[in-house]
């Protein structure tokens, strides 16, 4: 099983340094995966040397490579096995690896190689047996399909091909797989396949519902999907397939030639989709079912899929050469709820690159000038956090120069005027909150200003402004309610006029309260008056500081409106030293004084 050298072009890497995908530079990450693959496996013979049985799962493998390369390749490549050897790996790296809490006994994950070197020889019609485990009464076969077979759930199952037939055998039972895999049949699933063509433009990947390992552990999957989920899926990529090729055609040849598979995920909340990556799965997204919104669906699924497969090529950047070190410090994201390390502020920032550029040439009305308001604005955020940034390696530097150089012409490009009001709204709204979660204001120096306010003495007589400390808030969450609306009154304006008359709209849409849907509607009297009431009652959100700084803004009391979206935590710690809650249009304007 040789692996290749891989030289990282200035071609390449120019294509890669850009706010738009290319084909080619996703091919040359492909192929390095496929190596990188490849030395997983050779550690995790090294690491297991010892057991017979993988020794001979080994050798089975090889044997299957040298029988057709080609499907060899297909099958390595599959998301499932980057995720398979990665994490099998890590185990092998502990002191012992033997199975804890939760996990399958070691000769399980490593008898996945048996599976494996199955799968390449059903795709290659080659007569073979293999001795596979069993995980939970089935076993798996990547890139075909999942046999149901009972019995112990750790067992053994045999798998053998012979004249076309293939069977998978447990104990008594046997499951005879269906000539098109894809199918299903008695004690068989299949892998089924999303395709799309559209003007000569193919995109084929499998929509994994079957695979035992979770690219992101933490995202619940949908697990097997009806044949009607299924036809949906195939719709929604459809659609999306069409708009991508008529109006990304770069991007979508890009995503032909490196996407590997979808794995489903439950639907979000309303306008609030899930969607996800991993660096050990290259080529694999994870999404959640998309809002029916008929008239957006295709733009916001494309986008989904853009956002997503821009993380998989840096990713691949990364396995290459570093493009940062490791660094202890944690930063603001504009698309997060919770301070980000390093890491995580480079990757946004390439990611979002893209989604801007993509709703760029989407229009400047509707959401898609929201939309591209709303990104080239973050980016630019966390471009000017990271420019000069220590960690970042001289290819970082040059990275996130050359995003710069390219999104910079941007801010002055005109986008409608509500889109942009909206755009704005949602932005400050956003990192203002933030700050009312997550930095804290030194306790002495809030006992200070509280007594100044709560003698009468003007603000000014408290000199000595220390920095606030970073500490993160685990309750922190739904940071993007204003974006969430703006969008909401931008696809579904009837929805939003419905949730605005709610007494409770929190009930349809988690997070929203009735000052929010006025601010977001232009009411700006009536959002100074919502959010005063919410401060002067115990409970009050973090997120109600910033929301009235912004209604005090648009109703014209700027300086006021400053004080609480620049500095909110300072609101917030004077109010919890207070006896009372103080009236929090008062504050504010003490405050800006």
């Amino acid at each position: 099983m040789p692996t290749s050298l891989h030289h990282l072009s200035e071609p390449v890497l120019h294509a890669l340094n850009s706010v738009t995908e290319d084909e080619e530079a996703a091919r040359f990450l492909l192929d390095a995966e496929s190596s990188r693959r490849l030395l997983l496996l050779r550690a995790i013979l090294d690491a297991a040397a010892d057991a017979d049985d993988v020794r001979r799962a080994w050798q089975l493998l090889e044997a299957a490579e040298r029988a057709d390369p080609a499907a060899f390749r297909t099958v390595l490549l599959d998301p499932q096995v980057g995720v398979w050897a990665a994490s099998l790996l890590r185990r092998l790296s502990r002191p012992d690896p033997a199975a804890t809490s939760g996990e399958p006994p070691l000769r399980v994950e490593l008898g996945f190689l048996g599976q494996l070197a199955a799968a390449v020889f059903i795709a290659a019609g080659v007569d073979f047996s293999a001795c596979v485990p069993v995980r939970d009464g089935r076993v798996f076969l990547p890139g075909l399909g999942r046999a149901t077979v009972g019995g112990a759930p750790w067992g053994t199952a045999e798998v053998w091909g012979h004249d076309g037939a293939v069977r998978v055998a447990a104990g008594d039972v046997t499951v005879t797989l269906p000539d098109d895999t894809e199918n299903d049949g008695p004690g068989w699933e299949g892998q089924r396949w999303l395709r799309a063509e559209h003007a000569g433009m193919a995109l084929t990947l499998t929509l994994d519902d079957l695979g035992p390992y979770a690219p992101v552990p933490a995202l619940t999957t949908s697990g097997r999907l009806s044949s009607a989920q299924f036809a949906s899926w195939q719709r929604w990529f459809a659609r999306m397939w069409t708009v991508l090729v008529d109006d990304h055609t770069v991007s979508a040849r890009a995503l032909a030639a490196g996407l590997r598979s979808v794995v489903p995920v439950p639907r979000g909340e309303r306008l609030r989709a899930r969607a996800a990556s991993s660096s050990d799965a290259f080529g694999c997204l994870l999404l959640s079912e998309p809002d029916e919104d008929e008239d957006v669906l295709p733009a916001q699924l494309g986008i989904a899929v853009l956002h997503e497969f821009r993380h998989t090529l840096l990713n691949g950047l990364i396995f290459l050469t570093p493009v940062f070190e490791e660094c202890d410090e944690l930063l603001y994201a504009p698309w997060r709820d919770d301070p980000r390390p390093l890491g995580g502020l480079v990757h946004g920032a390439y990611a979002f690159s893209g989604v801007a550029c993509y709703w760029r040439t989407r229009g400047v009305e509707g959401l898609a000038g929201f939309e591209y308001a709303l990104w080239r604005s973050a980016v630019r955020t966390v471009l000017g956090t990271l420019r000069e940034h220590r960690a970042l390696t001289q290819l970082g530097h040059t990275l996130i120069a050359g995003l710069h150089e390219q999104t910079a012409g941007w801010h002055a490009e005109p986008v409608g005027v509500r889109e942009q009001r909206l755009a704005d709204l949602a932005t400050v709204h956003h990192r203002a909150t933030w700050r009312a979660h997550h930095l804290h204001v030194p306790a002495a120096h809030a006992k200070e200003l509280a007594e100044a306010w709560y003698a009468g003495r003007p603000a000014d007589v408290v000199t000595r402004h220390p920095e606030p400390t970073l500490r993160a808030d685990p309750q922190a969450c739904r940071l993007d309610t204003l974006a969430l609306l703006a969008r909401l009154s931008l696809v579904a304006p009837g929805e939003f006029d419905t949730l605005r008359a709610a007494e409770d709209p929190a009930r349809k849409v988690p997070g929203v309260v009735p000052a929010d849907l006025a601010l977001v509607d232009g009411d700006a009297a009536t959002a100074v008056k919502l959010y005063s009431e919410e401060l002067n009652a115990p409970g009050a959100r973090p997120a109600a500081w910033a929301g009235l700084g912004l209604a005090l803004t648009e109703c014209g009391e700027r300086a006021a409106g400053n004080a609480l979206t620049e500095h909110p935590e300072l609101a917030l710690a004077i109010g919890h030293v207070l006896p009372t809650p103080p009236d929090p249009v008062l504050l504010a304007h003490w405050l800006a004084e």
